[in-house]
């Protein structure tokens, strides 16, 4: 496409495949905008060691033994698989961008189409549900130690232990930083 790809361009104007990822994708946007959207999710999701390093005095008392932003919470492991979506995601969908101003052949172009469309389910589904749920989660403890106990009598406990994935916040928001910082690196190297 052209270098601003929210310009409008003259169909015949457009190469072959251009105008079947048009046609035929399900997220009809560029492939650099949405790695760079992958990236704005990993920066939301850098907030889960910020998030629960500002819990109340009384959630950290009644939750927590040790230090809250180095438990392993059942939430950061839900955020960080998320993440590690993501900047798989975002990462792949870079890797495209950077080809996107050449034709590829005929053989594959529906190849290309196919795991353009995998990558943006991969972030915008589970990389997504995954980040927003384990960050939402995580800042329940945020509206008091009183209206949690709607929170427990639903079945939800957001700072359950999970030894068995021993993910903590703090690792949550690192691997997100170092996510989001891979994916703007690529995005950028794809202009």
């Amino acid at each position: 496409m052209t270098k601003s790809n929210d310009s409008f361009v003259e169909p015949g104007d457009r190469s072959r495949y251009e105008l079947m990822r048009a046609k035929h994708l399900m997220v009809p946007l560029s492939a650099t905008r949405k790695a760079r959207w992958c990236g704005y999710l990993l920066v939301l999701a850098t907030l889960a060691a910020p998030i629960v390093f500002t819990l109340p005095d009384p959630v950290r008392e009644a939750h927590f033994v040790g230090d809250p932003v180095r438990s392993p919470l059942g939430a950061a492991a839900v955020a960080s698989f998320g993440v590690l979506c993501l900047t798989l995601a975002g990462i792949g969908l870079g890797a495209l961008a950077r080809m996107e101003n050449r034709d590829p052949p005929e053989s594959r172009v529906w190849t290309l189409i196919g795991l353009e469309d995998a990558l943006s389910g991969i972030g915008f589904i589970t990389g997504f549900l995954g980040v927003v749920t384990g960050v939402g989660i995580l800042a329940i403890g945020h509206v008091g130690i009183d209206r949690m106990e709607w929170f427990f009598d639903v079945g939800v406990d957001p700072y359950l232990t999970f030894g068995s994935v021993p993910v903590t916040p703090l690792a949550t928001s690192a691997l997100a930083l170092i996510g989001a910082v891979a994916v703007f690196g690529i995005v950028r190297s794809a202009r």
